[in-house]
């Protein structure tokens, strides 16, 4: 939805691109190298274009069948971590790949809702919470959707629909010594810590879902810059939900089906505004502009965005051009470049639950009452996840950089995973045993 073309984006033009910023964006505070802890010898990098199995072995930690459903939850100890305390949760299916929430059962997506509550539950705990040093610990989760195929992405190893549970501990968070986005010179970190189009998206996103029945609790908040960066509030779209209760029920399975179909569909909306085309591109490839006075006109025919959005889009169309044949092949070989200048080739967001809540031993995060889906949507951003940390309201992980793993690192890693999957056996047994009733907010 971010990208309603898919052109080259030339930052050339006045200031192309950074047009895009609300000029209250350039006072967020940002962390453009938050470290992550990294393992002596790691794998070499490479996209999963075969079996689960054979791509995350020996890094399985372990496997739940979903029941009726062909699917597995995989938990895996992830090869290049966000935080020396995370697991990822891999929907394990082979002969069909689920890419969003829309295409997942609704049993694997329950459980996978189950599985992020659960972590929450892991984190109130004051014994786990002495035991890993995790007072005060920062917790999220998180998963990305890009079909793009050609240029680095926020789900570019794996196609797979994959869910990042994380916690920073407090002593991480000490060491973000935030900047204002206005500080941050090179371009393509700027524009990956917040995406150029990630205000006019929430913008577009706000008009889309106006008259949306939301779950009741549900509260979608509009664009706030100034509001973002005063409170540390990750950038994007931003709905209230009622807390970790809610999650594990089929409203919220409703409301993330309804933030997936309702950007999938303004995706093509706009597509179509800025190309005539309903066709997404081949990799290494995008489609030609309309001239921006057709564009215009095209746009004046969706009359459910607001002016305010209307507006941000012509000005998108004013700032992107075509790339031409001989500049695709210099974008082929030279990745970085790509990632400075390419748009993405579809659909591109990071969807997160969010609480500015910490884990506490005298205060359990899983009975925040303010918790919050986030919607982040890219347009050139290579990152998927940009996340509110140490006071920072946008983070770029520094997996390169970070602190290698000691032996008693991989230990309590280990540990920690263990405890998280073991509790999830138990919750997932009780919930075959006991489902959650159609509303219930346990």
């Amino acid at each position: 939805m971010t990208a309603p073309t898919t052109a080259l984006a030339l930052a050339s033009q006045t200031r192309g691109l950074d047009t895009l910023y609300p000029q209250a964006a350039w006072e967020l505070p940002v962390n453009p190298a938050l470290p992550a802890p990294r393992r002596a010898d790691p794998p070499v990098e490479r996209c999963n274009l075969g079996g689960y199995r054979d791509y995350y072995d020996p890094n399985i930690v372990r496997e739940f069948p979903v029941q009726g459903e062909r699917e597995r939850l995989a938990v895996i100890d992830k090869a290049f971590p966000h935080s020396l305390y995370d697991v990822m949760l891999l929907v394990a299916r082979d002969d069909v790949i689920r890419q969003s929430v829309s295409d997942t059962p609704a049993p694997v997506l329950a459980a996978l809702l189950r599985a992020a509550r659960t972590f929450m539950v892991l984190l109130s705990d004051p014994v786990v919470l002495r035991r890993f040093g995790l007072d005060g610990g920062r917790v999220t989760v998180s998963w990305n959707h890009d079909p793009t195929l050609d240029r680095d992405n926020g789900q570019w190893w794996d196609k797979r629909m994959h869910w990042h549970l994380n916690c920073w501990p407090s002593f991480v968070q000490r060491t973000v010594a935030p900047v204002r986005l206005a500080d941050v010179t090179d371009v393509t970190m700027r524009r990956s810590l917040v995406d150029p189009a990630a205000y006019l998206a929430h913008r577009v996103m706000t008009d889309a879902l106006r008259d949306a029945a939301l779950p009741g609790g549900c509260r979608l908040m509009g664009p706030d810059p100034a509001r973002d960066a005063e409170r540390a509030l990750p950038v994007g779209l931003k709905i209230r939900i009622p807390g970790w209760g809610f999650v594990p029920t089929l409203q919220c399975q409703g409301l993330l089906r309804t933030l997936h179909d309702t950007a999938s569909d303004v995706y093509r909306s706009l597509h179509q505004c800025f190309t005539g085309s309903d066709d997404m591109p081949a990799p290494w490839q995008r489609p030609r502009l309309l001239h921006v006075d057709d564009v215009e006109h095209r746009l004046d025919g969706l009359v459910w965005l607001s002016p305010a959005a209307r507006s941000g889009l012509t000005r998108l169309r004013r700032v992107l051009r075509d790339v031409t044949p001989g500049e695709m092949r210099l974008l082929a070989a030279r990745r970085g470049v790509a990632n400075r200048c390419l748009t993405l080739g579809g659909l591109s967001y990071n969807l997160a639950l969010f609480t500015p809540e910490l884990a506490r031993a005298d205060r359990p995060v899983i009975e925040t009452n303010e918790l919050y889906v986030v919607m982040q949507f890219k347009l050139v951003s290579f990152v998927g996840n940009s996340p509110a940390i140490g006071g920072a309201a946008a983070s770029v992980i520094d997996r390169m950089g970070g602190p290698v793993m000691t032996p008693d690192d991989h230990a309590r890693r280990s540990d920690f995973q263990h405890q998280y999957t073991e509790l999830l056996q138990r919750s997932l047994t009780t919930a075959l045993r006991a489902p959650e009733p159609p509303g219930g907010h346990r």
